[in-house]
Protein backbone atom coordinates (compact mmCIF):
# COMPACT_ATOMS: atom_id res chain seq x y z
CA UNK A 1 0.00 0.00 0.00
CA UNK A 2 3.18 2.37 0.47
CA UNK A 3 3.34 2.80 -3.03
CA UNK A 4 -0.32 3.42 -3.81
CA UNK A 5 0.28 6.37 -1.70
CA UNK A 6 3.17 7.15 -2.91
CA UNK A 7 1.16 7.39 -6.58
CA UNK A 8 -1.26 9.05 -5.71
CA UNK A 9 -0.86 11.40 -2.90
CA UNK A 10 0.36 14.88 -3.49
CA UNK A 11 0.84 15.87 0.49
CA UNK A 12 2.84 12.66 0.42
CA UNK A 13 4.34 11.61 -2.68
CA UNK A 14 4.72 12.06 -6.34
CA UNK A 15 3.20 10.22 -8.89
CA UNK A 16 5.11 8.32 -10.91
CA UNK A 17 4.13 6.59 -14.61
CA UNK A 18 2.19 3.17 -19.17
CA UNK A 19 -16.01 -2.34 -21.29
CA UNK A 20 -18.64 -4.34 -20.07
CA UNK A 21 -17.07 -7.31 -22.50
CA UNK A 22 -13.37 -5.90 -22.03
CA UNK A 23 -12.00 -7.46 -18.95
CA UNK A 24 -9.19 -4.64 -16.87
CA UNK A 25 -8.24 -8.23 -15.34
CA UNK A 26 -7.86 -10.02 -18.80
CA UNK A 27 -3.96 -10.45 -18.34
CA UNK A 28 -2.89 -11.52 -21.96
CA UNK A 29 0.82 -12.27 -22.85
CA UNK A 30 0.95 -8.67 -24.33
CA UNK A 31 -0.96 -6.91 -21.82
CA UNK A 32 -0.32 -4.67 -19.16
CA UNK A 33 -1.57 -1.51 -17.03
CA UNK A 34 -0.52 2.10 -17.52
CA UNK A 35 -0.42 4.07 -14.97
CA UNK A 36 -1.33 7.72 -15.57
CA UNK A 37 -0.88 11.16 -13.48
CA UNK A 38 -1.52 14.65 -14.40
CA UNK A 39 0.33 17.29 -12.69
CA UNK A 40 -0.69 21.06 -12.98
CA UNK A 41 2.31 22.73 -12.12
CA UNK A 42 1.58 26.67 -10.69
CA UNK A 43 1.65 29.50 -12.70
CA UNK A 44 5.16 30.80 -12.48
CA UNK A 45 6.76 27.62 -11.24
CA UNK A 46 7.48 25.41 -14.34
CA UNK A 47 11.10 26.15 -14.15
CA UNK A 48 11.39 24.80 -10.44
CA UNK A 49 9.26 22.03 -11.17
CA UNK A 50 11.60 20.75 -13.67
CA UNK A 51 14.49 20.95 -11.51
CA UNK A 52 12.72 18.81 -8.89
CA UNK A 53 11.90 16.49 -10.76
CA UNK A 54 15.58 16.02 -12.12
CA UNK A 55 16.18 15.84 -8.70
CA UNK A 56 13.98 13.35 -7.96
CA UNK A 57 15.36 11.41 -10.71
CA UNK A 58 18.83 11.52 -9.81
CA UNK A 59 17.79 10.24 -5.99
CA UNK A 60 16.11 7.52 -8.09
CA UNK A 61 19.17 6.51 -10.00
CA UNK A 62 21.34 6.79 -6.96
CA UNK A 63 19.10 4.41 -5.51
CA UNK A 64 19.63 1.86 -7.92
CA UNK A 65 15.32 2.05 -9.01
CA UNK A 66 14.49 -0.60 -11.72
CA UNK A 67 11.05 1.47 -12.52
CA UNK A 68 11.46 3.49 -15.40
CA UNK A 69 9.11 6.86 -16.00
CA UNK A 70 8.66 8.83 -19.02
CA UNK A 71 7.31 12.21 -18.16
CA UNK A 72 5.37 14.30 -20.59
CA UNK A 73 4.23 17.81 -21.63
CA UNK A 74 0.71 18.54 -22.94
CA UNK A 75 0.75 20.55 -25.92
CA UNK A 76 -2.66 22.50 -25.52
CA UNK A 77 -5.54 23.01 -22.94
CA UNK A 78 -5.54 25.00 -19.91
CA UNK A 79 -2.51 25.77 -17.76
CA UNK A 80 0.58 24.30 -17.48
CA UNK A 81 -0.25 20.51 -17.05
CA UNK A 82 2.78 17.36 -17.17
CA UNK A 83 1.63 13.79 -17.40
CA UNK A 84 3.91 11.04 -15.86
CA UNK A 85 3.60 7.13 -17.46
CA UNK A 86 4.40 3.67 -16.06
CA UNK A 87 3.77 0.63 -16.62
CA UNK A 88 2.60 -2.23 -14.50
CA UNK A 89 1.87 -6.40 -15.43
CA UNK A 90 -0.05 -6.65 -13.06
CA UNK A 91 -2.11 -5.36 -9.89
CA UNK A 92 0.75 -7.22 -7.78
CA UNK A 93 3.47 -5.08 -9.62
CA UNK A 94 1.44 -1.96 -8.98
CA UNK A 95 0.85 -2.11 -5.19
CA UNK A 96 4.32 -3.99 -4.46
CA UNK A 97 6.56 -2.19 -1.86
CA UNK A 98 8.47 0.30 -3.14
CA UNK A 99 12.13 1.25 -0.88
CA UNK A 100 13.53 3.45 -3.58
CA UNK A 101 10.19 5.55 -3.50
CA UNK A 102 10.57 5.50 0.34
CA UNK A 103 14.19 6.61 0.15
CA UNK A 104 13.59 9.48 -2.07
CA UNK A 105 10.36 10.77 -0.53
CA UNK A 106 11.96 13.58 0.88
CA UNK A 107 12.99 15.03 -2.06
CA UNK A 108 9.81 14.46 -3.86
CA UNK A 109 8.43 16.75 -0.82
CA UNK A 110 10.21 19.26 -0.83
CA UNK A 111 11.20 19.68 -4.66
CA UNK A 112 8.18 18.97 -6.22
CA UNK A 113 4.96 19.24 -4.08
CA UNK A 114 5.39 23.23 -3.36
CA UNK A 115 5.27 24.00 -7.38
CA UNK A 116 1.96 21.43 -8.28
CA UNK A 117 -1.23 22.91 -8.32
CA UNK A 118 -3.42 19.71 -8.19
CA UNK A 119 -2.98 15.90 -9.68
CA UNK A 120 -5.40 13.50 -10.98
CA UNK A 121 -4.50 9.59 -11.27
CA UNK A 122 -6.14 7.01 -13.58
CA UNK A 123 -4.98 3.47 -15.03
CA UNK A 124 -5.85 2.43 -18.18
CA UNK A 125 -5.41 -1.26 -19.34
CA UNK A 126 -3.63 -1.80 -22.94
CA UNK A 127 -5.87 -3.75 -25.67
CA UNK A 128 -3.08 -5.72 -27.24
CA UNK A 129 -6.81 -7.27 -30.06
CA UNK A 130 -7.43 -3.56 -31.10
CA UNK A 131 -4.05 -1.75 -30.90
CA UNK A 132 -1.63 -2.56 -34.55
CA UNK A 133 1.58 -1.34 -33.13
CA UNK A 134 4.12 -3.39 -31.90
CA UNK A 135 6.21 -1.25 -29.79
CA UNK A 136 4.95 2.11 -28.99
CA UNK A 137 7.28 4.32 -28.55
CA UNK A 138 8.01 8.52 -30.09
CA UNK A 139 8.46 11.40 -28.86
CA UNK A 140 5.24 12.98 -29.57
CA UNK A 141 2.17 11.43 -28.99
CA UNK A 142 -1.72 12.34 -29.64
CA UNK A 143 -4.63 10.81 -27.20
CA UNK A 144 -8.10 10.61 -28.48
CA UNK A 145 -10.40 10.15 -25.67
CA UNK A 146 -13.80 8.63 -26.21
CA UNK A 147 -16.76 8.52 -23.72
CA UNK A 148 -19.26 5.73 -24.70
CA UNK A 149 -23.32 5.60 -24.93
CA UNK A 150 -23.44 2.25 -26.69
CA UNK A 151 -20.54 -0.28 -25.61
CA UNK A 152 -21.75 -2.76 -28.00
CA UNK A 153 -21.82 -1.24 -30.97
CA UNK A 154 -18.58 0.95 -30.47
CA UNK A 155 -16.57 -2.16 -29.63
CA UNK A 156 -17.83 -4.13 -32.93
CA UNK A 157 -17.20 -1.00 -34.89
CA UNK A 158 -13.63 -0.44 -33.59
CA UNK A 159 -12.90 -4.47 -33.88
CA UNK A 160 -13.82 -3.58 -37.61
CA UNK A 161 -12.17 -0.34 -38.30
CA UNK A 162 -8.76 -2.10 -37.10
CA UNK A 163 -9.06 -5.29 -38.76
CA UNK A 164 -10.05 -2.71 -41.75
CA UNK A 165 -6.73 -0.81 -40.96
CA UNK A 166 -3.86 -3.50 -40.31
CA UNK A 167 -2.44 -4.42 -42.86
CA UNK A 168 -2.75 -0.50 -44.94
CA UNK A 169 0.69 0.44 -44.09
CA UNK A 170 -0.33 3.54 -42.40
CA UNK A 171 0.58 4.51 -38.86
CA UNK A 172 -0.30 2.48 -35.84
CA UNK A 173 -2.25 2.78 -32.92
CA UNK A 174 -1.99 1.76 -29.36
CA UNK A 175 -5.85 1.35 -27.64
CA UNK A 176 -6.59 1.36 -23.80
CA UNK A 177 -9.57 0.70 -21.92
CA UNK A 178 -10.03 3.24 -18.40
CA UNK A 179 -9.74 1.26 -15.47
CA UNK A 180 -12.88 2.91 -13.23
CA UNK A 181 -13.21 6.73 -11.98
CA UNK A 182 -15.84 9.15 -12.77
CA UNK A 183 -16.13 11.80 -15.17
CA UNK A 184 -13.04 10.90 -17.99
CA UNK A 185 -13.20 8.64 -21.22
CA UNK A 186 -13.75 4.96 -21.65
CA UNK A 187 -11.05 4.36 -23.95
CA UNK A 188 -8.37 6.07 -25.39
CA UNK A 189 -6.55 5.54 -28.19
CA UNK A 190 -2.75 6.78 -28.92
CA UNK A 191 -0.89 7.64 -31.78
CA UNK A 192 2.77 7.86 -31.99
CA UNK A 193 5.42 10.37 -33.97
CA UNK A 194 8.25 10.15 -33.77
CA UNK A 195 9.19 14.23 -34.32
CA UNK A 196 8.01 17.20 -35.53
CA UNK A 197 8.67 16.38 -38.98
CA UNK A 198 6.28 13.21 -38.37
CA UNK A 199 3.63 15.45 -37.32
CA UNK A 200 3.90 17.50 -40.23
CA UNK A 201 3.62 14.29 -42.95
CA UNK A 202 0.56 14.29 -44.90
CA UNK A 203 -1.90 11.53 -43.17
CA UNK A 204 -5.39 11.14 -44.95
CA UNK A 205 -6.64 10.18 -41.82
CA UNK A 206 -8.53 7.02 -40.32
CA UNK A 207 -11.86 7.62 -42.51
CA UNK A 208 -9.81 7.96 -45.73
CA UNK A 209 -7.33 5.55 -44.92
CA UNK A 210 -10.49 2.95 -44.15
CA UNK A 211 -12.19 3.80 -47.42
CA UNK A 212 -9.28 2.61 -49.53
CA UNK A 213 -9.10 -0.45 -47.78
CA UNK A 214 -12.51 -1.51 -47.20
CA UNK A 215 -14.51 0.73 -49.83
CA UNK A 216 -16.68 3.71 -49.36
CA UNK A 217 -19.96 2.13 -48.62
CA UNK A 218 -18.27 0.32 -46.00
CA UNK A 219 -16.32 2.60 -44.63
CA UNK A 220 -19.70 5.18 -44.45
CA UNK A 221 -21.00 2.84 -42.47
CA UNK A 222 -18.61 2.03 -39.65
CA UNK A 223 -17.82 6.04 -39.37
CA UNK A 224 -22.10 6.43 -38.66
CA UNK A 225 -21.73 3.57 -36.52
CA UNK A 226 -18.62 5.10 -34.92
CA UNK A 227 -20.17 8.86 -34.23
CA UNK A 228 -23.51 6.82 -33.04
CA UNK A 229 -21.57 4.92 -30.34
CA UNK A 230 -19.83 7.57 -28.93
CA UNK A 231 -21.13 10.78 -26.56
CA UNK A 232 -18.08 12.80 -26.52
CA UNK A 233 -15.03 12.95 -27.41
CA UNK A 234 -11.61 15.02 -27.26
CA UNK A 235 -7.91 15.04 -27.79
CA UNK A 236 -4.57 16.46 -26.82
CA UNK A 237 -0.98 16.18 -27.98
CA UNK A 238 1.95 15.48 -25.72
CA UNK A 239 5.87 16.28 -25.86
CA UNK A 240 7.90 13.76 -24.18
CA UNK A 241 10.60 15.14 -21.93
CA UNK A 242 13.69 12.68 -22.04
CA UNK A 243 15.66 14.61 -19.63
CA UNK A 244 12.79 14.58 -17.18
CA UNK A 245 12.16 9.98 -17.78
CA UNK A 246 13.99 7.69 -16.17
CA UNK A 247 15.01 4.62 -17.76
CA UNK A 248 17.38 2.55 -15.36
CA UNK A 249 19.78 1.83 -18.32
CA UNK A 250 20.45 5.40 -19.66
CA UNK A 251 19.95 7.91 -16.71
CA UNK A 252 22.86 9.44 -14.92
Amino acid sequence: MKKFYLLTTLVFSFALFASPTVSADDHEENSFYLSISELSVKLGHTDAFMEGVKAVRACYQEAGSKEPWSIWHRVQGPGTVFVVTSTYKNWQGFFAENEVGETCRSVVHDEIVPHIDSTYHQMASFMPDWSNIESPSGNFVAVFNFKVSDYELFEATVTAVEEGLKDDGGPGAAWYYVVGGRDQADFFVVEYFADPAALDADDPGVWKRLEAAVGKEKADKLRHDFRASVSEWWSYMYALHEDLSYTPSTSK
